[in-house]
């Protein structure tokens, strides 16, 4: 009868056998494995030495890839060459800009990706929008025609005199009168745009609007003061305005030389009107002795836009190497329309087009009603 425990260790033993042949084999595999592994680093390695990964030969100015480099030399891929299973966790130590940077700005080997440009949220920037003064003083009468008629009455002497004796005939003065007329002149601008643009952007719709509607008022306070007349256009008060005839003295003396003359005529002058150069010339005047300090304020603390007591309009609008002095009472601002903005697609061919059509308008003139309440002074 055989014994049991003989039979136990025969098939022990075979299964020892079996387990020693599948170590042998696993063994051969994982030599097999490390050796294939070894030789790849070992490739890379030498392409590295010789340039980039994947290029036969070294192009001038290449530099190795930082990631494939720190791999080569890390403390793990030596233990896998020693026989290690693992390399365990390689730290490759490296900013995200060696990886990822904006086109142009990164170094040699970093991937671009494009950024975006951020807009100015402004809008529209850069445009001059100087105060129109000269429009917020003069006295405004609403009308409702292409012509305004209106009775200049210039000229007036008082004849009041005594009348000495009971009986005698009373002085007579004298009331000179014409019949003027003003005309409407009409003044407008226009500009194109996109339909896209304008329903894209609300903020550059308002500024176009705005933009416009002070164009059309510049352009109008330009000519209330130099307009030269005519069908349809206005004429302004330097041509209206009578001639100071001063022709000597620095400019802040001509010009209280010309406010006197006006006084001394019983009118009140409320503006002087002068060119932004002109203006500085004047205040910008130091004594001739002395210390040579500022004659009117100073750069730091400058004063107010005033000579001899009245204020001074300071206006683009003006021409250079003049100054207009006048009673605002006896003149006026003809408003037929004020300023309107109006975007229309039926112009053209905007509908096909997908365009708007921005107009800016405004109708107005003005009357002065006695010449002889302004001065024209020529500054030099």
């Amino acid at each position: 009868m055989p014994d049991p425990y003989q039979q136990d260790l025969t098939q022990l033993n075979q299964h020892l056998g079996t387990i020693t042949a599948k170590i042998t084999d696993f063994q051969s595999a994982s030599n097999e494995k490390q050796a294939e592994i070894s030789a790849r680093l070992l490739e890379v390695e030498q392409k590295i030495a010789a340039g980039r990964p994947g290029q036969a030969s070294t192009q001038a100015g290449d530099t190795p890839n930082i990631i494939s480099a720190q791999v080569v030399d890390a403390e793990g891929v030596s233990s896998l060459r020693a026989g290690q299973k693992s390399t365990g966790q390689i730290n490759c130590v490296a900013g995200i800009r060696a990886a990822i940077t904006n086109p142009g700005k990164g170094g040699t080997g970093s991937t671009s990706y494009p950024t975006a440009p951020q807009r100015d949220g402004g809008g529209i920037r850069g445009i001059p929008q100087p105060r129109l003064s000269l429009l917020d003083v003069l006295p405004i009468i609403p009308v409702t025609s292409a012509t305004f008629e209106y009775v200049r009455l210039d000229g007036y002497i008082n004849g009041a005199d005594y009348q000495k004796e009971e009986g005698e005939q009373k002085a007579e003065g004298s009331v000179p009168t014409k019949l003027e007329r003003a005309e409407i002149a009409t003044i407008a601008t226009w500009i194109p745009a996109s339909l896209q643009v304008l329903q894209d952007n609300e903020q550059l719709s308002g500024q176009i609007d705005m933009l416009m509607g002070v164009g059309v008022r510049q352009k109008l306070e330009a000519e209330l003061i130099r307009g030269a007349g005519g069908p349809g256009e206005i004429l302004g008060f330097n041509a209206q305005a009578q001639a100071a005839g001063v022709t000597v003295g620095k400019p802040a003396d001509r010009i209280g030389a010309a406010l006197t003359d006006l006084k001394a005529d019983g009118w009140n002058p409320t503006v002087i009107v002068m060119n932004p150069r002109d203006w500085f010339a004047i205040e910008s005047e130091r004594a001739d002795e002395g210390d040579g300090q500022y004659v009117i304020g100073t750069p730091r603390d400058p004063a107010p836009p005033s000579l001899w007591g009245t204020p001074v309009v300071v206006t683009n609008g003006m021409p250079q190497g003049k100054a207009l002095i006048l009673d605002t009472s006896v003149a006026a601002l003809l408003d037929r329309q004020e300023v309107t903005v109006e975007a229309s697609r039926n112009d053209g061919d905007n509908f096909k087009r997908n365009l708007v059509t921005i107009l800016a308008e405004l109708r107005a003139g003005l009357a002065v009603f006695a010449p002889s309440a302004t001065r024209l002074v020529t500054l030099s």
